[in-house]
């Protein structure tokens, strides 16, 4: 991969006042890997606004923010830059007076006495009036901290800065700020081993023959310094041979996690709104290390009622309140975006998920459910007692002959409202149970199964018959019908694959009316004579996502989307020519945000008008494309759809064409579009104004052969700021580059980022 540029947002110009302390200082106490942060905190604080301005270190616990901000703030160009200092430690619980008095002594050198009646704020407030002043506000976790101490900070024009710690981002976004909240990322690799290295040897190099072992260790500190600090006092006692330190790298990790960074967690823990503990708690049971898909997550939590199925219509909002709370608190992270910036994977550090595990055996793998209900006050009474299915309750199980109050492990009388959580992931289970659903048989109340890893038997559908409660079930098999599973009543997530085309009766669908998100590989429905009538009144008002669906674009099955009014996601592959619009009526599906279509039926396109079947929905937001051929009308089509913020197009071509051609959007506006994504499309010159795309942030191009340019209007794009090329030709390259040179040289400013894999 080539990067070429990068995001310039707070680009310094050479034309800088030279009464400004300058960057270079000898950073003699900054812990390893911060240099660069250190940088980039001190430039906020020295330059910028002459305003006072909130800035904001925020991160997950054990990442270094105070160690950071301490260094900085002794740094000898912030000690001479600033006439008043003052640092405090915020915490969790505190008194107002309290930090106010020690605020005050620092900035007056504790010349002035405080007595008991004086009004410490204002006369903070005096002190600090004319003065350029740096107060360091560590580790706020209520915005009310804030509110409580900044009215005592005085605005002024004088350059003066409040620096803000937190491990809750969402308290930065609510402090009077001019710059950016500043996000304290992990140690590289290289990184945590110079820092392990400057701990365990003391500013002497590591011998030769300790490199390979050590780095080792380093890796296993998964860029956290609070660890590798941790670990290095363990080995710095230790003798110093190769072979015990890499025997032992996976077990040092292990004894780092001790008593001091477990406190840590648990104090962000005992923060957290009950509702959101059982949230944290579930996500450690995937696989260390595992990219948790969210949309996945979310519906897991909807299924175990983490979330009250109270205002059904919200259940999604809701669930992802709860992960936003989780984000913004820095306990878990985000590992993957979509391209329209939502959230698509996250994943718990190490410590985090170490220490979950632990709170969850310390519990007997119980606990206490209080869901969330967006609808009440957040600390709701009612509350369900769960137990996690794990390998010892199953041989406690099957010795007792599942009779759960012979179970040492359940130490109460009143087992009848026990509930069982199962793994999202069965086939980790290490049992005698080859097959899960004999042991799931006996525990009939589990709500979610994950089975998609798992080879089911043919006896699988008899199987499931018991299990009633079920809310979400993923499955992979060869046979299916959804007569099979229409008596669990609330069926909420359904996802299906399976070798063989299946064949769904729609009738049978229309009974099934708690289904939310259904995701069945290669179907399509099934009309039967008696039902044509009957079945078209039924709506299926909790239907958010559905597909993927072989449909004809008949008359029958354009009315099925009908039912599913409040319908956001939806993904069909087209195989006939249509005989009816997909929406007949667009302004039925008012709610409906994304849509994927596959055309994979040549001739649809020789068909005349074809594109007036393919009137979209006007609040559609995300739009892919595949196969379809970009005629004229069907660009406007797209183009009409006034809240369209990312489209995609893979393979496509012009009508009656199968060379490449000219794409010309030079009249055409997408008015909201930020992402543009082109796919193996075989366009040789494209053409458009600077109108075209007015708010363009991101392009990608991707195995486009014959693309030769990339039109030189998009350096009048204000918006642009990331190109992607892959498996492109040279000349598009170059084109992309003459547009980044461009905006440099009108602007002044590097902001768009070029990266070209070949």
């Amino acid at each position: 991969m080539e990067v070429v540029g990068t995001c310039g947002k707070g680009t310094l110009f050479s034309g800088e006042t030279s009464n400004k302390p300058s960057i270079t200082s000898i950073y003699d106490d900054v812990v390893v890997g911060f240099e660069k942060h250190a940088e980039i905190i001190m430039k906020k604080l020295i330059r910028g606004t002459k305003k006072r301005d909130v800035i904001s270190i925020y991160g997950m616990p054990g990442l270094g923010k105070t160690t950071l901000a301490k260094n900085v703030y002794n740094n000898p160009s912030i000690v001479n830059y600033f006439d008043v200092k003052s640092w405090c430690s915020v915490s969790q619980a505190y008194d107002r007076r309290t930090l106010l008095v020690e605020i005050f002594k620092q900035a007056t050198n504790d010349k002035i006495k405080i007595k008991e009646d004086d009004d410490v704020a204002d006369m903070l407030r005096k002190v600090l009036i004319g003065k350029r002043y740096l107060i360091v506000l560590d580790d706020i976790w209520d915005v009310k901290a804030w509110e409580d101490l900044g009215i005592c900070f005085p605005q002024g024009e004088c350059g003066s800065r409040v620096m803000v710690t937190t491990r809750i981002e969402e308290v930065t976004k609510h402090l009077p700020h001019h710059s950016d909240p500043y996000s304290l990322s992990f140690l590289t690799s290289e990184e945590s081993w110079e820092l392990l290295e400057k701990k365990v040897f003391r500013g002497e190099s590591c011998p030769p023959d300790l490199l390979e072992a050590g780095l080792q260790v380093a890796l296993h500190c998964k860029g956290l310094p609070l660890v590798v600090v941790l670990i290095a006092g363990i080995i710095a006692k230790r003798e110093r041979e190769a072979s015990l330190w890499l025997e032992g790298a996976e077990d040092l990790s292990s004894l780092a996690l001790g008593e001091q960074s477990m406190k840590v967690i648990q104090s962000s823990y005992d923060h957290l709104e009950d509702h959101l503990k059982p949230c944290l708690l579930y996500m450690a049971l995937f696989p260390e290390d595992h990219k948790i898909p969210v949309d996945h997550l979310l519906k897991l939590w909807m299924a175990e009622e983490f979330v009250l199925n109270a205002g059904t219509e919200n259940m999604e909002k809701a669930c992802r309140v709860c992960m936003t709370d989780l984000l913004n608190r820095s306990l878990i992270m985000v590992s993957g975006m979509r391209f329209y910036r939502d959230v698509q994977y996250c994943s718990l550090h190490d410590v985090v998920r170490e220490f979950c595990l632990r709170k969850l055996t310390e519990d007997k793998y119980m606990q206490l459910a209080v869901p969330f209900n967006p609808y009440q006050h957040l600390h709701s009474t009612e509350s369900r007692l769960c137990i996690y299915i794990h390998d010892d309750l199953v041989k406690q199980l099957d010795h007792s002959n599942y009779q759960l109050d012979k179970i040492p492990m359940l130490d109460f009388k009143e087992t009848n409202s026990l509930e069982f959580i199962a793994h999202p992931k069965l086939n980790t289970w290490n049992n005698q149970y080859s097959n899960p659903f004999d042991l799931l048989v006996k525990l009939r109340f589990v709500r979610a199964l994950d089975l998609m890893d798992v080879e089911l038997s043919d006896s699988w559908a008899t199987a499931i018959q018991s299990l009633t409660e079920l809310r979400y079930l993923a499955l992979c098999v060869k046979q299916f019908e959804l007569k099979w599973i229409s008596h669990i009543h609330n069926l909420q997530t359904l996802q299906v694959k399976s070798s063989e085309k299946l064949r769904l009766r729609a009738a049978t669908l229309s009974e099934m009316t708690s289904l939310r998100h259904v995701k069945i590989d290669c179907f399509f429905m099934v009309w039967e004579n008696n039902e044509q009538e009957s079945s078209s009144t039924t709506m299926l008002e909790n239907m958010k996502s559905f597909g993927t669906c072989d449909i004809r674009l008949d008359n029958m099955n354009a009315r099925f989307w009908w039912r599913f009014p409040n319908l956001e996601e939806l993904g069909l592959s087209v195989k006939d020519v249509p005989e009816f619009p997909l929406f007949p009526i667009a302004e039925v599906h008012s709610h409906l945000h994304f849509l994927s279509l596959e055309f994979s039926l040549m001739e649809l396109f020789n068909s005349v008008g074809w594109e007036r079947y393919f009137v979209f929905p006007s609040n559609l937001r995300h739009l892919d494309l595949a196969g379809c051929f970009l005629t004229e009308e069907m660009v406007l089509n797209i183009a009409r759809l006034k809240k369209l913020e990312s489209l995609k197009l893979l393979v496509g071509l012009p009508f009656g064409r199968s060379e490449s051609y000219c794409w010309d959007v030079t009249d055409v506006e997408f008015a909201a579009l930020k992402y543009l994504g082109l796919f193996f499309m075989q366009i040789e010159e494209w053409k458009a104004s600077e109108e075209s795309f007015p708010v363009l942030e991101k392009l990608v191009i991707s195995g486009c052969s014959d693309f030769k340019e990339i039109p030189p209007s998009f350096a009048d794009i204000p918006t642009l700021r990331r190109i992607e090329l892959t498996n492109c030709i040279d000349s598009l390259g170059v084109s992309a580059m003459n547009i980044r040179r461009e905006i440099e040289e009108n602007t002044g400013c590097d902001s768009l980022q070029v990266v070209i894999e070949k």
